[in-house]
């Protein structure tokens, strides 16, 4: 066998199922390889959007996603996917081929220092020098990327090496699985104290808290205790459990005044990232804090804490657990009906103020439309997103309740996500149904992935918010300015880009549920167009935006207070 066939059978073995990317003439030999293995190829329409798939692949299944690219143009396409898997902690592994080099030679074909472009975006770099070491690199590699504080990890292989005979690879070149250190022992009693003796703990937790055993909702019911999530940990505890206080986008001011009333905060697998943090908004008394990482290096960076525990978060609940078991009742005093009265205290600064009207629902707002959409979808259903304004309504209005049921874009926020990584998490889960929901924006960088997901046969509903505009930005002008520029991107026509690509097309004027529904059944993509439209609380935005802008510094101070009062009296 090649050292390509090398390659594949390692992959075959680590169970990742799928390989994202683009053939090119520096890599045939090793699509051949891919040709007689037993992985699915996927080819999408660029580098970029198998980045973003093999991202969707690892998010929704939790193994690494495989993508591999010509060097040159292929490697810088896909830097973005690098980054955002870096920034939202995925597993990615990205096998590259290095630029042709020669002896005496400069100014090579497609010549860049990958490796140095690369170093800031990866957790590691990995160059083989020989044959022999293939196998056991590309598991090295696996490893690096899934375990620890899960990220991207890159191998560059010269063509020398991989096109000439390699033995098969033995059994020993299997790997043992990493990761951080279970928790010291000295500080795992002490977090173990402290809990049982908290009278009123809130959990913090991000996705590193996740554990096929349900460990955290097993510790929250035992405490118990109230639980917040980040934006990517949303589904570790469902949003409908008594204990789960469901606040992304909510009002700091509520989230911080439920942490105020917490004499203990734990944190699990939360990386306090800017998303993470609400902008790094939320107050926690450091004395009040331990907090639980497979990363070192998140330990203390925004939030020092009484306790800064490097772990296995899922083994440092089950300890913890067990040990509660063997010592009886805590201290903590939360009641059912306590921990209600915060969920719905969060709840009511759910709303983002001025919003559009959004057909599909009656009324026609982004809660109602997204309340239809949860009632028409299973409990394990994916919802995925671009970046945008649908992607905060999303975020606010739809309720997660089940880990790696919601997956967005959350620290770099590239648009043209959600559409290749909806596609990637069909793949990876092809039992589930998976919705991407994007605007009109959004689609225009993305939408040629339509005729992938026709390619494929994916049952896949993709819900496109169109209004013709680069929605949040045009608002953020309208607020500022009460004018718009540079933010039309009108003129898509949906139903001829369906009829075009293979895929079913809807028009949604009423109900979302039925159409949804049927396209979740159906076989194949539906293209479900929502039209979006200016609510009259956009039409008080622009009336404030000009007089913001025409009139004297005074009286736009007059009108502000007035439109505040305003605001007040209707909540009141």
């Amino acid at each position: 066998m090649t050292g390509y066939d090398v390659v594949c059978r390692t992959l075959e073995t680590l169970g990742v199922g799928c390989v994202f990317g683009l053939p090119g003439s520096q890599n045939i030999p090793f699509f051949e390889a891919l040709r007689r293995s037993n992985l699915r190829t996927v080819v999408p329409t660029s580098e970029l959007s198998a980045a973003f798939m093999a991202i969707g692949f690892a998010r929704a299944s939790g193994k690494a996603g495989v993508l591999t690219t010509i060097p040159g143009p292929g490697f810088t396409y896909a830097v973005t996917g690098l980054a955002e898997a870096r920034l939202d902690s995925v597993p990615l592994l990205h096998i590259v081929q290095r630029p042709a080099s020669g002896p005496g030679s400069r100014f090579n074909l497609q010549s860049l220092d990958q490796q140095a472009i690369a170093a800031s975006l990866v957790k590691g770099v990995f160059r083989p020098e020989v044959a022999g070491e293939l196998s056991t690199t590309i598991r090295t590699a696996y490893d690096l990327a899934v375990h620890g504080e899960p990220g991207p990890v890159m191998v560059e292989l010269a063509a020398t090496m991989l096109e000439g005979e390699t033995p098969e690879p033995a059994n020993a070149d299997v790997i043992e699985g990493g990761g951080p250190p279970l928790s010291p022992p000295r500080e795992l009693r002490s977090a173990i104290a402290l809990l049982r003796n908290a009278r009123r703990p809130i959990l913090l937790a991000g996705q590193g808290s996740a554990s096929d055993e349900d460990w955290l909702r097993a510790l929250a019911e035992r405490l118990p205790s109230p639980v917040l999530t980040s934006t990517s940990g949303r589904g570790v505890l469902a949003e409908d459990h008594f204990l789960a206080v469901p606040s992304d986008l909510c009002q700091l001011d509520d989230v911080n005044a439920l942490i105020a009333e917490c004499d203990l905060v734990l944190a699990l697998g939360i990386k306090f990232s800017h998303n993470g943090s609400r902008g790094f908004g939320l107050r926690i008394p450091p004395e009040r804090l331990i907090h639980v990482d497979a990363s070192q290096e998140v330990l203390g960076a925004n939030y020092p804490g009484h306790l800064l525990i490097h772990g296995d978060v899922p083994h440092f609940i089950s300890q913890v657990l067990d040990a509660l078991e063997e010592q009886g009742s805590t201290a903590s005093t939360w009641t059912p009906d306590e921990v209600a009265a915060w969920r719905r205290r969060v709840a009511v600064g759910r709303s983002g103020g001025v919003e559009p009207s959004v057909a599909g629902a009656d009324p026609s707002t982004p809660a109602k439309f997204f309340a239809l959409v949860g009632e028409a979808l299973p409990r394990a259903a994916c919802l995925v997103t671009d970046s945008g304004w649908h992607q905060m309504l999303v975020r606010r209005y739809f309720q997660v309740l089940a880990f790696r049921s919601l997956i967005v874009p959350t620290n770099l926020q590239s648009m043209g996500f959600g559409l290749p990584a909806a596609i990637g998490a069909k793949l990876a889960a092809p039992e589930r149904p998976v919705v991407v929901v994007l605007g009109d924006g959004g689609f225009l960088m993305c939408g040629m992935e339509l005729v992938t997901a026709v390619r494929h046969n994916l049952s896949l509903p993709i819900i496109v918010f169109n209004d013709g505009s680069y929605g949040l930005i045009r608002i953020q002008q309208l607020r500022d300015y009460g004018r718009t520029h540079g933010v039309d991107c009108s003129g898509l026509d949906l139903e001829s880009v369906a009829l075009a690509s293979g895929a079913r097309y809807v028009r949604v004027d009423r109900d979302i549920r039925a159409p949804l529904r049927a396209a979740v059944a159906a076989s194949g993509p539906t293209l479900i167009e929502v039209m979006v439209g200016d609510s009259s609380g956009i039409h008080r935005l622009r009336a404030a935006g000009i007089v913001r802008r025409t009139a004297p510094r005074g009286l736009w101070q007059g009108v502000a207070r007035w439109l505040r009062r305003l605001r007040a009296a209707r909540r009141d």
